[in-house]
């Protein structure tokens, strides 16, 4: 008797616990009720709405007792006099009850990743254009979106949730069930189990795309990219269609349904024999791969801060490239990278520590360059050899002039084993730190009949004076576009003076 008596004491002491409520204010001023709902959860009963936005908290403590919110229940928030127009879900939230936010003005709302099930009805006649299912939700019942404008449905989860899928107003996405009008998402391999399998629910969807795996490509503004890492969200350029012109300005990211990828590399041949006259990259990229740009008509090229490592014969045959900024981090040229080239002024900066075979020069036997400027005080690797196919720099280097820092003629050309040998002249003057990077930001564009002086927009031009190359002033000015309709063919000094220093530019008129 004794024992009947505790037990129903226990049970007794448990439903007077379990029904507990009591009220908490939110952030936005509504009293939310909360209802008891084991010793460690309570549940969202209600609200007394003073604002259109409402957040509800992770946790509640009343009583001294700290309570998660596990629940939102049956009809807690659905419409009234004042529609719910935002609301936060915490990442306790486990289930959203029949009803529970129907006949609002939602718009968006994001689902946190602890929700499972969600109940009839919840989510009925709100302003919904896109939602997004999280991967552990396994139930989603009749009516959940009816009556909503939806347009995407994201679910993440490879085994698809339960849904209602009929023709009349249970369908769990539209009314009617006509779901013609959405795209759905799906993440990559799932389209059997979601769609296609006998007795599969996601059905009629407007299109249906999986998320990417590593080695799907996909196309975005005529560029075909491949997935490298799934973790990290990074992509490399694999291809382009020349349908997009010849001017390409390569993003930093690109989105792929809900996903959003980095673009950090370019892989081999991505862009060979393009016909491509202008480009821009991302300073995402690290790395350019073999042949990325060989044979196009590039005359400048600006490689950017992120870049580590380019590849062989990444640029090779760019007959016109006139014009070539080198980023910070480059440490490594190949075999080729940038040969068969126009260049005549070539800044090495700090940051290369390697520089591959015939990575410079070779145009159709024409000592092209005439200046090699190298920053670093420990000289990069390069190939010496007597034969022009097997030495970094594939014309005669007596012919060009070497800047290097002060006091780097030892480890440049004097000392046991240097390789920066046979160089004429060789002076130690090399850009300072600060000058070459404001060299760097400094661009000229020659064209047939002008010169053109590009900068970033924290330099302001002051002005410009012209030499020739025998130092004779021949103008000066402070426009940025030059005309050179008057000058003869030949090799001129370009003095520039901007706010912020001044640098030298060598040109060359045809």
């Amino acid at each position: 008797m004794k024992k009947q008596l505790l037990i129903l004491i226990t049970i007794c002491i448990s439903v007077i616990v379990h029904s507990q409520t009591f009220n908490q204010t939110d952030s936005f001023g509504n009293i939310l009720e909360y209802n008891v709902t084991s010793a460690t959860t309570v549940q969202v009963n209600g609200i007394t709405q003073s604002n259109i936005n409402v957040n509800i908290p992770s946790s509640v403590t009343n009583g001294g007792t700290t309570y998660n919110v596990t629940r939102i229940n049956d009809f807690a928030l659905g419409g009234g006099s004042v529609q719910i127009s935002s609301i936060n879900l915490p990442n306790t939230l486990i289930s959203i009850g029949l009803q529970a936010l129907s006949g609002n003005s939602l718009t968006g709302i994001v689902f946190p990743n602890s929700l499972t099930t969600i109940d009839d009805y919840a989510f009925q006649n709100n302003q919904l254009q896109g939602i997004t299912i999280p991967s552990n939700v396994t139930s989603i019942g009749n009516g959940v979106f009816r009556g909503n404008p939806l347009s995407t449905v994201t679910s993440l989860a490879t085994i698809p949730p339960s849904i209602t899928t009929v023709a009349g107003n249970n369908d769990s996405f539209v009314i009617g069930g006509d779901r013609s009008g959405i795209n759905l998402f799906i993440p990559a391999g799932t389209t059997g189990a979601y769609v296609t399998d006998i007795g599969a629910l996601w059905t009629g969807f407007n299109t249906v795309t999986e998320n990417l795996n590593v080695g799907d490509t996909y196309v975005n503004g005529f560029i075909t990219y491949e997935v490298i890492s799934v973790a990290n969200s990074t992509v490399k350029a694999v291809d382009y269609n020349t349908a997009g012109g010849t001017v390409v300005d390569i993003p930093a990211t690109i989105p792929n349904g809900i996903i959003t990828y980095d673009v950090t590399e370019i892989g081999n041949n991505a862009f060979q024999s393009k016909n491509l006259t202008g480009l821009t990259l991302p300073n995402t990229l690290t790395y350019i791969g073999e042949n990325a740009f060989f044979i196009n008509d590039l005359t400048t090229v600006t490689i950017p801060d992120s870049v580590v490592t380019i590849d062989n014969i990444a640029f090779a045959q760019n007959q016109n490239m006139t014009s070539l900024v080198l980023g910070n981090s480059v440490t490594s040229l190949g075999d080729a990278s940038f040969r068969f080239t126009s260049l005549n002024t070539i800044i090495i900066p700090p940051s290369i520590t390697n520089i591959g075979v015939v990575a410079f020069g070779g145009l159709g036997g024409i000592n092209a360059i005439t200046d090699v400027y190298c920053q670093g005080i420990v000289p990069p690797t390069i190939s010496t050899s007597s034969a022009p196919n097997s030495d970094t720099f594939s014309q005669a280097r007596s012919t060009i002039h070497l800047h290097i820092p002060a006091g780097t003629l030892g480890a440049y050309v004097t000392d046991p084993g240097a390789l920066w040998t046979g160089f004429n002249p060789v002076t130690e003057d090399a850009l300072s730190i600060d000058e070459f990077e404001l060299a760097k930001a400094a661009k000229v564009i020659t064209t047939a009949d002008a010169i053109k002086i590009v900068t970033n927009h924290s330099l302001q031009l002051q002005d410009y004076t012209m030499y020739s190359i025998s130092g004779v002033e021949i103008a000066r000015g402070k426009e940025s576009h030059i005309s050179t309709n008057a000058f003869a063919s030949g090799i001129y000094i370009l003095k520039l003076n901007f706010d912020k220093g001044t640098t030298t530019k060598k040109v060359v008129f045809n």
